[in-house]
């Protein structure tokens, strides 16, 4: 699953709830490179009490009431956007906030995304975890004995994946907010794949997170960040999509293996670049061989300088010029004496 850096384009509601806008975002999903596209399954009655955001906290709801509304995912777009999606070459899958989501579309993602809102909605992931498919966590604004529950809630069912998304619950998220060494503990304390789910403005937090480790990338994906709607300004348009795609398949080949290679360019550096052992001016057969009368010059054509061992004390057994590179043919067998280093 993730033997190079899964991106997701987050969607999210930025299909102002019209399908044509929704197919088209699958179409440029696709084109900017994105692994997978996903949005999110909710309605104002599955998710919200709103009328206790007035009176418990105080909050007008008059405004984002009429949006979530507007924004809501259609049920029976999820096979339309689906075959869409297949035919793009784009995966497809969907943030399921309410366990009637989770029926509604099992049979047309391969996997699940749960938000970091409901890491403590225990029969949610335990709906979610019952269809045996993988799954990514979101983590923003979680204590970690909230991320030890879910974690053990999910691992109970087997699952084929669980991938923690580190996330700050910040929309744009600073970049002194991100704390993406977390990151690492993630991986150390669960022992699972971690990505990072990025609410900052541009492409740089998601490749500085590609360094630190994130095996998936997800980010919000719009058609243009000048339309109306929470999440427009916040995402990436496909051009930017593109380039950050584009910077962490480059970054990925940066990374190389665990293993020492040298390339074949280098293999010619090793001659070029490394220093032979030379003649320092014309000596005459006979003459013992030293640090005074031997130099150290490139290229490597003969005697390296890593066999100034097998050199020193031993005697010439011809002439030789100039800067001539020393080969073990033209000494005696034997050295003489102790072997010194440079006076």
């Amino acid at each position: 699953m993730f033997q190079k850096i899964f991106l997701i384009a987050e969607a999210g509601s930025n299909h102002n709830g019209d399908l044509d806008t929704a197919l088209e975002l699958v179409r440029q999903a696709a084109r900017a490179g994105a692994d997978a596209i996903k949005f999110q399954c909710y309605s104002l009655h599955t998710l919200f009490a709103s009328e206790h955001y007035e009176t418990a906290l105080k909050l007008s709801t008059s405004r984002w009431k009429d949006e979530v509304q507007k924004y809501t995912f259609r049920p029976e777009w999820h096979k339309v956007i689906a075959a869409e999606a297949e035919k793009a070459g784009v995966i497809y899958f969907t943030t399921p906030f309410s366990p009637d989501c989770v029926e509604q579309i099992d049979p047309l993602v391969p996997f699940y995304k749960i938000a970091s809102c409901d890491i403590t909605f225990s029969y949610l992931l335990k709906k979610v975890g019952a269809k045996r498919k993988g799954v990514f966590l979101s983590t923003g604004a979680s204590y970690l004995p909230e991320i030890d529950r879910a974690v053990e809630t999910l691992r109970a069912y087997s699952l084929p994946f669980i991938c923690l998304m580190h996330c700050i619950v910040i929309y744009p998220a600073p970049y002194d907010t991100l704390n993406l060494r977390f990151i690492e503990t993630l991986k150390d304390r669960y022992k699972l794949p971690v990505g990072f789910s990025d609410h900052t403005m541009g492409i740089d937090a998601a490749v500085f997170a590609a360094g630190a480790g994130a095996v998936a990338i997800e980010k919000h994906f719009t058609l243009d960040k000048t339309q109306e709607g929470a999440d427009h300004k916040n995402s990436l348009n496909p051009d930017e999509f593109t380039c950050l795609v584009g910077k962490i398949r480059l970054f990925e080949k940066t990374m190389g293996s665990t293993k020492k290679t040298i390339t074949p360019r280098e293999a010619a550096e090793r001659v070029y670049a490394r220093r032979g052992i030379y003649s320092k001016h014309a000596l005459k057969k006979g003459t013992k061989l030293t640090y005074g009368n031997i130099c150290f010059l490139r290229p490597n054509i003969s005697l390296g300088a890593e066999r100034i061992d097998e050199v020193l004390g031993r005697t010439l057994t011809m002439d030789v010029p100039k800067q001539h590179p020393l080969e073990l043919y033209m000494l005696d067998d034997s050295p003489e004496g102790a072997r010194r280093g440079p006076s």
